[in-house]
């Protein structure tokens, strides 16, 4: 972009992990502890292993398949209850931490007039309350007029069905939005979508996945753009 040139858009969407927020003691493949993380809430909600018939196949790369991980959950809903849900991916988010550019970003994109919205990949079963909690925990809830989740909508990034969800969110049409994120999934998934990529580098790695804009801080995201008028 030359550097006279905006960007005029109606609403700025995010991605979360690794973008907002980061886990400082966990890793962001999540299933990299999922044995430990079923192990431990197994043991803390009295569940029987053995009578589950739930046991890790450590041949597989990540540990559990996707059958699996369902059959998982359904046993453990079905003996303690939908509670065990918090329980697993509490081990996870026990260091929770904003990034320091992340709530001064988000209160001036709000104060300059453009909508602001999150989009998120996020872990099977793990529910929506979970992410409004963390949004509440680290003070981003006031500055974001919505969210969505890939298991609420059925569909991961880079599929197109999360962004068009985002966008009725948002009550914008796709190409209203400037998505920010920090994976290839993000701009891949925002330029096929009809969105406007901005690559979050905050490693200044250089690299180009088709991105309109790449920033290395956060608060660089609001001299690249303009709010359209009509909101």
């Amino acid at each position: 972009m030359s550097g006279d040139t905006r960007i005029a858009v109606a609403a700025v969407g995010f991605d979360l992990g690794g973008t907002l927020y980061h886990y400082r003691d966990a890793p962001m493949r999540w299933l990299e502890q999922g044995q430990t993380a079923i192990e431990r809430v197994f043991d803390a909600c009295g569940i029987d292993r053995s009578k589950a018939r739930v046991t890790a196949d450590n041949k597989r790369p990540a540990g559990y398949s996707t059958r699996l991980r369902k059959r998982i959950w359904r046993v453990a809903a079905s003996e303690v209850g939908t509670g065990v849900f918090g329980a697993f991916f509490e081990i996870f988010r026990r260091r929770l931490e904003a990034y320091p550019d992340a709530i001064e970003t988000l209160a001036t994109l709000k104060q300059s007039g453009f909508a602001v919205g999150a989009l998120t990949n996020v872990p099977l079963g793990m529910p929506r309350r979970t992410i409004q909690q963390d949004l509440e925990r680290l003070g981003l809830a006031p500055y974001i007029d919505g969210f969505v989740t890939s298991f609420e909508v059925g569909l991961r990034k880079p599929r197109r069905a999360p962004f068009e969800r985002l966008a009725t969110t948002l009550a914008v049409d796709l190409q209203e939005i400037a998505y920010v994120g920090n994976l290839p999934t993000d701009v891949i998934g925002a330029l096929a979508a009809g969105c406007v990529p901005i690559f979050l580098d905050r490693t200044e790695r250089g690299v180009d996945y088709g991105q309109a804009a790449t920033v290395h801080h956060l608060t660089e995201i609001l001299p690249l753009l303009t709010p359209t008028s009509g909101r």
